[in-house]
């Protein structure tokens, strides 16, 4: 008699094919977690970080950093004893018998996602040695994520100066703009304007600039998140105001802007660049980056080295406003600038070669048509290492 109900062959053949299925599932998942782990030798990533009185946060020297995306890169590598991502630095008295050229950045010359082997500075020394031997380069990087080279003073007068380098190279990529800026900067990080682990850079009263060294109480706004996501600007803005009335016009200028563009690295500071006139805080962005140029200028000649500006591929073609500001303050003061976009148009190559799938920076390619064009200007200006002749 028909009841409604399937028969029982039915149900266990269905309870069968349900069982396999599941096993199968199962089967696939256990396979596809133990290729992840196969190919990956890590899935966690491990920054250990250590304040340094007068300079900032660094990498703890000699602890291991583990740095992956999940994606393209899972490297990782040991800081040195001046907790930067790069090898062992040379002694002063090495050093003085080379033409030394000393890198300082942000990620870039940092360089968490390639090994230390595959970095820049790495592969122009082997360039060098190869195509000018008489010059006797040797390099070393300065590098921290997230800084301006307002933050990196120090890198050069506590290390890089150690090993009176001939030749300084300032790395730029366009959010240096905003990591000179105090407010900015403090905004997209999520920490207090006032207590920054940098030294950053403030106007007095009379308008000068006056340098304020990293505070070691340093701390973060109770905002977990903040400000990646723009709905949690309000909330950050209101957490800042709280605590320092004094900012309100500074983040009403901000907000008034565009804010969201500015700090997501987005087309908004190049647009804010081409206005005829320019927003107060945009022109104060200007303003803290030619102070640091200023600054780097006045130490390397003090020292009776020459500096370099080195554009990153993120600051492209001739017309970009970036690039035409960062030319303008770099010619101002006398200052060569390399352009890496420059040199690989002239290689028939497309920028999006030198980059990550699912990362901005640069990967091994990247990295190598940053030496080659460092090597190219070298080859046309071997004065800087006290060598005459092209």
């Amino acid at each position: 008699m028909d009841n409604g109900k399937p028969p029982r062959r039915w149900r266990s053949v269905v309870g069968w094919n349900v069982l396999c299925l599941s096993l199968g599932a199962a089967l696939i998942f256990i396979d596809w977690k133990a290729w992840i782990y196969l190919r990956t030798p890590f899935t966690e990533v491990r920054l250990p970080t250590r304040f340094v009185p007068g300079v900032g946060l660094l990498n703890e020297p000699g602890a291991e950093a583990r740095w992956t995306n999940h994606v393209d890169f899972w490297v990782a590598q040991r800081a040195n004893r001046w907790g930067f991502l790069d090898r062992e630095p040379l002694t002063p008295e090495q050093a003085a018998q080379t033409c030394h050229i000393a890198f300082i950045g942000d990620s870039f010359v940092e360089a968490r996602e390639v090994p230390v082997a595959d970095k820049f500075q790495v592969r122009l020394e082997e360039l060098a040695a190869r195509a000018l031997p008489r010059l006797n380069i040797t390099t070393s990087a300065y590098g921290r994520r997230a800084t301006g080279q307002i933050n990196q003073l120090p890198f050069y007068d506590e290390y890089a100066r150690r090993l009176r380098p001939k030749l300084v190279v300032l790395v730029f990529f366009y959010n240096d703009f905003r990591d000179n800026h105090r407010l900015l900067a403090a905004i997209f990080k999520g920490w207090d304007p006032d207590q920054s682990p940098y030294v950053v850079a403030e106007k007095t009263a009379t308008g000068a600039f006056a340098l304020r060294p990293p505070d070691p109480a340093w701390r973060r706004l109770p905002i977990p998140g903040a400000p990646r996501d723009a709905r949690l600007l309000p909330r950050l803005r209101a957490e800042l105001l709280a605590q320092r009335p004094r900012y309100q016009s500074g983040i009403e200028a901000a907000l008034s802007i565009g804010l969201e563009s500015l700090l997501a690295n987005a087309p908004g500071l190049p647009k804010l660049l081409q206005e005829p006139t320019l927003p107060p805080l945009v022109g104060e962005v200007v303003e803290f980056t030619a102070f640091a140029l200023d600054e780097f200028q006045r130490r390397v000649a003090d020292d009776g080295a020459s500096l370099w500006l080195f554009l990153t591929l993120g600051v492209r073609v001739a017309a970009d406003p970036v690039r035409v500001v960062m030319e303008d303050l770099a010619e101002a003061r006398g200052i060569p600038v390399v352009s890496q976009h420059d040199y690989i148009m002239r290689q028939g190559r497309r920028v999006r070669e030198g980059v990550f799938s699912s990362d901005a920076h640069w990967n091994l390619t990247g990295h190598q048509w940053a030496a080659e064009a460092l090597l190219e200007r070298l080859q046309q200006h071997p004065e800087v290492c006290g060598v005459s002749g092209t």
